[in-house]
């Protein structure tokens, strides 16, 4: 396995293992505090942050399994961060960070999508056994 590979491993291990934390703030924590729309955003984040974690556990077996590909290593980088972009800011002012830091979450939700066209773009573009 490549270090590209290998590091999504790692960060993708770390995002899930960091999204369990961060639920178990919201429930326990967060919820005595922040608004029904502060938690359900806060929630949503933690979804997004699952999902693209697992995107890229599943981009380093991709890359393990098809080879390689630049398409696959753009599509983790984007899922990355978009994880930090999108999540992150929904994070931040949740937590009563300045309303304008969710300006950035859209560049985020961004950064997923065109991870999930590389990643289709790049099992295409594998060569078939």
């Amino acid at each position: 396995m490549g270090r590209t590979g290998k590091a999504f491993i790692i960060f993708g291990a770390l995002a899930l293992a960091i999204a369990a934390m961060l639920s178990a703030y919201g429930f326990h924590g967060l919820a005595k505090t922040a608004s029904p729309e502060q938690l359900d955003a806060w929630n949503w984040a933690i979804r997004m942050q699952s999902y693209h974690a697992l995107g890229l556990l599943l981009i380093a077996i991709l890359m393990n399994q098809l080879g390689r590909s630049l398409l696959f290593g753009l599509a983790g980088w984007l899922f990355i961060l978009g994880i930090m972009l999108f999540s992150g800011s929904i994070y931040l002012v949740s937590l009563g960070a300045p309303e304008a830091i969710i300006e950035i979450a859209p560049a985020g939700g961004t950064s997923f999508m065109v991870g999930w066209i590389l990643v289709a773009a790049g099992a295409w573009r594998a060569p078939t056994q």
